[in-house]
């Protein structure tokens, strides 16, 4: 059997979201477009950038694309006069077209896609407020640094350069780059979502902060490196200067190669910079995941009132014991025997079975429920259309057991909840749609966990 991590769950799919995302995307692109700040391909770019993550993603993701485009068109337009005779550099005005759009939020858009498919899943939301601090990092970096006075020097040699040369930093424009990294980051902390961990501890707070801001500085630096590196850079025969233009100067004259790879413009490194900070605030939030929360929160039932108890247990396999093979991908991959005791009030009980160790999240491997109240438990190998069951993250209904990646043993929790709900739920819920339906609801709750391990 095959294991697949990421089975794709749109039962939380709104039309109405998706549809408001589309109202708030258009209003703002036609805003911006009347504005001046974008084309008109670039306002039909962001018109569909922002359904995808405002109609997807919801107020959360909204936040940080906003912070970004604003933040960034502000200081696009702001010391106008200075920057212009610096526009011979670039290969773009002001006016962002549908390429610097994409290039910018692209990442963010696939990732508020890939977070509506896996909503239990915390590492979309986390890549893409890095990629988009990386994205306002190196606009920031370039709109006030090259207002500094002092001449910027090319990242890999060091020597002096003209402001406005591609891969030329300097103190200022990366303390600014700092400042736009760390805006979204803050921007990310105050929106955080539950599915990524929710409020945190101010100590797993300043990580968050720390690691977002740092992911976004660096996607700006490794911008830089690109352009000084192997971006497309023409050089004017008739100015004698260096551009990112072509194939026309803003002298009108024709513009040559000097260096750097042909099909490799300004776009190309932009979303360069924003895949690498998504990329690094994945691996970053993975090397320290207990504290900035990179698995999920899941809904927890309330708490059981003292002295309740649901209690589950299996004669398969002791608490915090290994799962037999048989009860695994490695055997005949059916469910293991369950028992619990009768409780007072319940009216049904409901069964989820998870890995809370799986690398790309918590792994569903069951979801059971519209359990009778006089039930007592459950036999060996419970077919998959007895009493009502949800699709598991192997994208199948039913149980399907333990499948780790080899290396270390996982963990299993059985966890059985005593609902003071009648067994009518609807059919076809999944993990998160039966944790909504039942919260407020559970009079107990108790897990059982096994190990397993390839």
């Amino acid at each position: 059997m095959t294991l697949n991590p990421l089975s794709p769950d749109l039962s939380g799919f709104s039309w109405l979201q998706l549809g408001l995302g589309f109202l708030l995307a258009l209003v703002i692109a036609l805003g911006a477009y009347f504005a001046r700040s974008l084309s008109r391909s670039g306002a039909a770019a962001a018109a569909i950038l922002g359904t995808a993550v405002f109609g997807l993603g919801g107020l959360p993701w909204a936040m940080l694309l906003l912070g970004f485009f604003l933040s960034s068109s502000l200081l696009s337009r702001l010391f106008r006069r200075r920057k212009a005779r610096l526009d011979e550099k670039f290969s773009k005005g002001s006016r962002r077209d549908a390429a610097q759009v994409f290039a910018n939020g692209g990442a963010a858009g696939i990732l508020a896609v890939l977070q509506a498919a896996f909503p239990e899943q915390a590492w979309p939301w986390l890549a893409a407020a890095a990629s988009l601090a990386a994205a306002n990092a190196d606009t920031w970096g370039t709109e006030l640094g090259v207002l500094s006075r002092a001449r910027p020097r090319l990242i890999t040699t060091w020597n002096k350069a003209d402001p406005g040369t591609s891969g030329a930093v300097s103190l200022a424009g990366t303390l600014a780059a700092a400042g736009g990294a760390l805006l979204i980051a803050f921007l990310a902390l105050t929106v955080w979502p539950a599915y990524a961990g929710g409020k945190a501890a101010f100590s797993a707070a300043l990580l968050r902060l720390l690691f977002i801001t740092l992911a976004g500085l660096i996607g700006s630096l490794l911008d830089s490196l690109l352009g000084a590196t192997a971006q497309a850079i023409y050089r004017c025969p008739s100015c004698s200067k260096e551009t990112e233009r072509h194939p026309l100067h803003t002298c009108g004259a024709l513009t040559e190669k000097v260096r750097g790879l042909a099909w490799l413009n300004n776009d190309g490194v932009n979303a360069a910079c924003t895949v690498s900070g998504a990329l690094i605030g994945i691996i970053l939030a993975a090397a320290f995941s207990p504290a900035l929360a990179l698995q999920p929160v899941i809904l927890q039932p309330s708490a059981a009132p003292e002295g309740a108890d649901a209690m589950i247990t299996s004669p398969a396999f002791a608490h915090g014991e290994p799962i037999p093979a048989k009860y695994t991908c490695k055997g005949a991959d059916v469910s293991p025997p369950l028992s619990w005791q009768p409780q007072e009030g319940a009216q049904s009980f409901a069964l989820i079975v998870d890995d809370p160790d799986a690398p790309m999240g918590v792994f569903t491997h069951w979801v059971i429920y519209n359990l009778p109240a006089d039930l007592t438990g459950l036999p060996e190998a419970v077919p998959r259309d007895a009493y009502s069951q949800g699709r598991n993250s192997f994208g199948r209904v039913g149980y399907n057991g333990p499948c780790p990646p080899p290396g270390k043993a996982h963990r299993y929790n059985f966890t059985l909840m005593a609902l003071d709900l009648p067994p009518t739920l609807p059919a076809g819920l999944d993990k998160t749609g039966l944790l909504k339906a039942v919260s407020g609801h559970v009079l107990a709750q108790s897990v059982w966990m096994g190990t397993f391990q390839r």
